[in-house]
């Protein structure tokens, strides 16, 4: 990273974790100690002033928190304030109840701000599972953050209805994302020798190890996860489907991938084309629409869901 990227880090890390040993930011970083102390030095030219405490529990301090006055808030981003907050309650995320008391303080100091009637549908979690997800993404976030590696226990779903597989794996964690309301551990697998998808509520057990890893910045996970339907990185298939109204209506008004392409036979019915991954994500889609979609190409995926058919008939016979 260059210095100033070093630098603007720092500056995050502790105003999230309020006060770091130098040695623990020059290990974050990959610097040595006396640039960390180069980076104090440039942050206090821009007014960034950092204070130093000595002893066992002493390190590097902000002595001035950010300030929101004069930043000049228009009323569109508080509008958007508003409903970031009502997506992030509705859906049960991990930090919920910390981000509406930060938006209420933001929200509130302009008194004459009239509420939104707005409000987001998402799909409500346990309250235990909420809980287990706060408490791995806390500490999975340090592993994260200082690049330590990260052993766990996970239970991986058999689609061939053979029950739960129980691995333990070293991950190199990378990052955190949100997907239908879950929170995903990604980062490469040492057994899988790839960069996998872990997701929290399936994580049994973890532990942060002492051991390091590097991060390969060839993976692009935004790019990855555009060309995928759902979240599964596998081999992309050419999808073609005939759809009928109502749900040609529906897929009108969404992008399921950046090269889609719908084509108008009639006002009912459309014809979908798009090269997509995920092919399990895209069995389910397809089915969830049941006789109002025709499968055209691949015919592997043709010829399956005929076969869930049957298996459903023999169900109800």
């Amino acid at each position: 990273m260059s210095k100033v990227s070093n630098a603007l880090q720092m500056y995050m890390l502790l105003q999230v974790r309020s006060i770091m040993k130098v040695e623990e930011i020059a290990d974050i970083l990959e610097v040595s100690p006396r640039m960390v102390n180069e980076y104090k030095n440039d942050l206090e030219k821009a007014r960034i002033y950092i204070g130093s405490k000595r002893g066992r529990n002493g390190g590097y301090y902000l002595q001035n928190t950010l300030n929101l006055k004069g930043i000049g808030i228009t009323e569109e981003e508080l509008e958007a304030l508003k409903m970031a907050n009502e997506v992030i309650q509705s859906g049960n995320y991990t930090y919920a109840t910390e981000f509406e008391t930060l938006s209420s303080k933001i929200l509130n100091a302009k008194k004459d701000f009239e509420d939104i009637s707005y409000y987001n549908k998402n799909i409500l979690k346990p309250i235990e599972m909420k809980e287990k997800e706060k408490h791995i993404w806390t500490n999975i976030n340090k592993a994260i953050g200082r690049k330590n590696k990260v052993e766990i226990n996970y239970s991986s779903i058999d689609y061939n209805g053979n029950g739960p597989k129980f691995t333990t794996r070293i991950v190199h964690p990378y990052g955190v994302f949100d997907y239908e309301g879950s929170l995903y551990l990604y980062g490469y697998c040492e057994l899988r020798k790839e960069i996998r998808f872990f997701k929290f509520l399936r994580i049994n057990k973890y532990e942060i190890l002492k051991d390091k890893f590097k991060i390969n910045n060839e993976y692009n996970l935004k790019e990855i996860i555009n060309k995928s339907f759902g979240i599964f990185n596998d081999e992309p298939i050419i999808l073609k489907l005939k759809i009928h109204y109502p749900m040609s209506q529906i897929v009108r008004e969404r992008q399921y991938s950046t090269n889609q392409k719908i084509e108008e036979i009639d006002n009912e019915t459309i014809y979908f084309e798009a090269k997509l991954k995920g092919y399990k994500e895209i069995k389910s889609w397809v089915m969830s629409m049941g006789s109002l979609a025709e499968v055209i190409e691949p015919i592997r995926l043709r010829d399956e869901i005929l076969e869930e058919v049957n298996k459903i008939r023999k169900i109800y016979e």
